[in-house]
């Protein structure tokens, strides 16, 4: 048999293809700087408002991750080229005082993006919220795609038992602090304070032990997940509301989790995402861009699922590039969805197959026409 010298320096290559294909080039991550309209209504008077822009050598898989984080925080589509300074022109931005960004992980499995943020109500606060990509596809992370619902109730219950045991040491250090203030003979005032403090943090305390049932019955998470770089991080909202919120010592919760222990609670997805091990795929539509058709008129789409079924999202015309609301109803492999206008009112009725990655049926306006979307 004839033998091929083989070259040293390719050794690392071959490997690397025969282990299931070499790794994807490293996303490319810009900061544009979104800029509103000085007469634009938009509540209260916007700081620095940075948003990350994504290129990469499969446009296709850039314009994914894009659409998806636009969608998610202006409700609009991305720019097709970045801008250093961009127009807010159809961008959703009420309640948005300011927002930064930090690329927390970008490697051949994950792009992880961290933004940090002002929002303004009646009040305004800062919160934390981030979204991870697939990085083979485009794909935005959900937990329904990557957890069993075995490992959902496990890990919701990891959750439930660290609450627990972050407000009974909040309690116990308070007593702590007003038995020696009594003792001190300290002003009324610090002493008011610490039992406000204790009685708050009780109350916590009682609320959290009082969804143990619920817990246990969870289907989804009611946490945040950030995928980083060294370990995925699980966070709970704080007990308090903005008027409390300066009796809160615990403010959120976190548990860090390193990607090894969360093995038995993944799917063949998760395992393939987050360990790298495997090459499994998830049919989900849901949290996905959709790309499609109306008829002949290319559309963007992004669906959200609730446990009870209700489905809301948005959908885009590529031309007009205007956003759409849509609400409705998901049961079985079936999707009814209603189209609003701009005030309101029913426009147009969805019925669709929901497939493996797939969304397909009619749009039934004043005419009915055919429609298909898939996500990445």
């Amino acid at each position: 048999m004839k033998r091929f010298p083989v070259c040293l320096a390719l050794l690392p290559l071959l490997v690397t293809l025969l282990a299931g294909g070499a790794q994807a080039a490293e996303l490319n991550v810009t900061s544009l700087t979104v800029i509103p309209k000085p007469d634009a209504e938009q509540g209260p008077p916007q700081e620095a408002i940075q948003m990350p822009f994504i290129t990469h050598d499969r446009p296709e898989l850039a314009a994914n991750i894009n659409d998806s984080l636009f969608i998610n925080r202006f409700k609009a589509l991305a720019p097709v080229k970045a801008e250093p300074r961009l127009p807010a022109d159809g961008f959703d931005l009420a309640g948005l005082a300011g927002q930064t960004f930090n690329v927390a992980r970008n490697d051949a499995r994950l792009l992880t993006i961290h933004f940090d943020a002002e929002g303004c109500g009646a009040y305004c606060e800062t919160y934390s919220v981030a979204y991870s990509f697939d990085t083979r596809t485009g794909r935005q992370l959900n937990p329904r795609e990557l957890f069993t619902p075995a490992g959902v109730r496990a890990l919701s219950l990891r959750m439930h038992k660290e609450k627990q045991r972050v407000y009974r040491a909040q309690v116990a250090r308070h007593e702590k602090e007003l038995k020696a203030s009594r003792k001190k003979k300290d002003e009324r005032e610090t002493i008011d304070d610490l039992e406000e403090r204790i009685a708050f943090n009780r109350e916590c305390l009682a609320s959290v032990e009082a969804e143990g049932d619920e817990v246990r019955a969870r289907k989804s998470f009611n946490e945040r997940w950030e995928f980083n770089a060294a370990e995925a991080r699980m966070t709970a909202e704080r007990c308090s509301n903005h008027a409390s919120r300066a009796l809160d010592d615990v403010g959120t919760v976190s548990l860090s989790l390193p990607y090894d222990s969360l093995r038995p609670h993944l799917t063949a997805y998760g395992k393939s995402v987050l360990l790298g091990e495997g090459q499994a795929s998830s049919g989900e539509v849901w949290g996905q861009v959709l790309r499609g058709r109306i008829g002949k008129l290319p559309v963007v789409m992004m669906l959200e699922k609730q446990d009870d079924g209700s489905v809301s999202g948005v959908y885009f015309y590529e031309k007009h590039r205007k956003p759409i609301e849509l609400s409705g109803q998901a049961e079985g492999g079936k999707l009814d969805l209603q189209e609003r206008d701009a005030d309101g009112n029913p426009a147009a009725r969805l019925q669709l197959e929901v497939g493996k990655n797939l969304l397909r049926g009619e749009w039934v306006g004043k005419q009915s026409l055919w429609m298909e979307l898939r996500a990445p």
